[in-house]
């Protein structure tokens, strides 16, 4: 039965890793810390360490250092909320099997922990391979002074043996790229679930409609209260006036209302008044509508859940997009469109619009001070073609082969994860279509999206 320790020093999330992995058939320890973790691995081989990274004491990091250095038969997987890529990269560079991160799902764990045992064995026999070979190497050198025939049956095994190990290495890297491509689906569905990158763009829009028609509301709530003294003073007017149809008497009453109706309506400035509210109305409701649409955007741009193939306009799509973005883009770049007329697309809608998400908030990125993105779209041979370009800094040569590529990216530790493009790429190929880049290091660069319009 396979062994698993499980460190981590809240006891519900230990307690809740135990009882996922052992109703599948696991066998598992559980550790507090660091230490508690050190005595059970001098007690018991285990086949996998799941290790929480911000504990008391030694942290999660040293112990996986610890655990990949002296039990060399032990992976490791890191449990982790991801609030520091610099984390995830240093435990990359050391070695870990994979990553679980908080909080979890029960299908998600099984994933990676059935990925990093697998990737173990792999790992396991591929050393096994080695160890068989040099092995061999030596038997066979030591009877190399025998006749040229046995030489010639030695130089078939050995290439045979070789042939082999060369077998288990190809495997071994087709489960790490699936394995890094699974790890980069799960970082960025977390990410998009929650929309957190785009949360703080969309509540700045929202927030500057809204700031103008609270303030216009104010406003209008200020002139109705001049207004309401106005129209006492004229209903007092009107009284004195009926009276004076009896009367002679009462004239000197309404001259004196008539002297504070002219000074009311000088000192709220009526004029003003009733130019201004009008505008306020418009704005208002302009506000509002702005405010509307950006919700719909933004509801079109997530629906969670609605993760089926139907038909949509590609156009409409970068529009709602680019509205989700406008926080990002504005204040670096203006942005050109022309479209063509398009045919609906089979797709999954928010898939794409990720899609245009990444490529377009990457194009404001890499325009350092002003510049433009520009969008086009177009339909030839029953496929809708989307270019994004900008006049940004472009991307160096030696890159360009590797921007699509799991964790890759040039911007500083703790700016990137390296995650959207190669999602973006996964995406596009799963849509049967094609993503290029064209780029110069200066002028800008260009990305180019072909999609077949009925999804084959």
């Amino acid at each position: 039965m396979t062994r698993i320790l499980i460190v981590d020093d809240e006891m519900s999330l230990r307690l809740l890793l135990e009882q996922i992995l052992e109703r599948n058939g696991y066998e598992c320890t559980l550790a507090a810390n660091a230490a508690e973790a050190r005595e059970h691995l001098k007690e018991h081989a285990f086949e996998l360490v799941l290790s929480d990274i911000n504990m008391p004491g030694e942290s999660g990091l040293d112990l996986i250092r610890y655990v990949l250095a002296e039990h060399r038969n032990t992976a490791a997987i890191m449990v982790t909320v991801m609030d520091d890529p610099s984390v995830a990269a240093t435990a990359l560079q050391i070695g870990v099997y994979g990553y679980i991160i908080k909080p979890f799902q029960p299908k998600g764990v099984l994933i990676s922990v059935e990925n990093a045992l697998h990737r173990r064995q792999l790992e396991i026999d591929n050393r096994v391979y080695h160890e068989k070979l040099e092995q061999i190497i030596s038997e066979r050198t030591a009877a190399l002074r025998k006749s040229n025939e046995k030489l010639k049956h030695e130089i078939e095994d050995r290439k045979r043996v070789e042939e082999t190990l060369q077998k288990s290495h190809d495997e071994l890297e087709e489960t790490l790229s699936r394995l890094k491509e699974t790890q980069a689906q799960m970082l960025q569905s977390e990410k998009m679930a929650s929309i957190g990158q785009l949360a703080a763009g969309v509540a700045h829009e929202i927030n500057n409609p809204t700031g103008f028609v609270s303030s216009n509301l104010k406003t209008l709530s200020d002139y109705q209260n001049d207004m309401l003294s106005l129209i006492r003073e004229y209903r007092k007017l009107t009284a004195d006036l009926k009276a004076t149809v009896a009367s002679q008497e009462n004239m000197a009453s309404i001259s004196g209302n008539l002297d504070r109706i002219e000074g009311l309506e000088k000192e709220m400035d009526i004029d003003f008044i009733l130019d201004d509210t009008p505008n306020l109305i418009k704005e208002s409701q302009e506000g509002a509508e702005r405010i509307r649409k950006i919700v719909i955007d933004l509801k079109d741009f997530a629906h969670p859940g609605e993760q089926k193939l139907q038909y949509a306009d590609i156009n409409k799509a970068l529009n709602s997009t680019l509205n989700i973005v406008w926080n990002e883009i504005k204040y670096k770049a203006t942005v050109t469109k022309d479209y063509g007329d398009l045919p609906e697309v089979q797709c999954y809608p928010q898939q794409l619009n990720q899609v245009f998400m990444n490529l377009l908030v990457n194009a404001a990125q890499a325009i350092e001070k002003q510049g433009e993105i520009k969008i086009t779209t177009g339909a030839l041979d029953g496929k809708v073609e989307i270019k994004i370009s900008d006049t940004g800094k472009g991307i160096a040569k030696e890159n360009l082969s590797k921007i699509f590529d799991p964790f890759f990216t040039t911007k500083e530790i703790g700016k990137g994860t390296g995650l959207g493009l190669n999602v973006a790429y996964n995406i596009i190929k799963k849509h049967k279509g094609t993503i290029d880049v064209q780029s110069e290091v200066g002028k800008g660069t260009t990305f180019t999206i072909r999609i077949p319009v009925d999804g084959h």
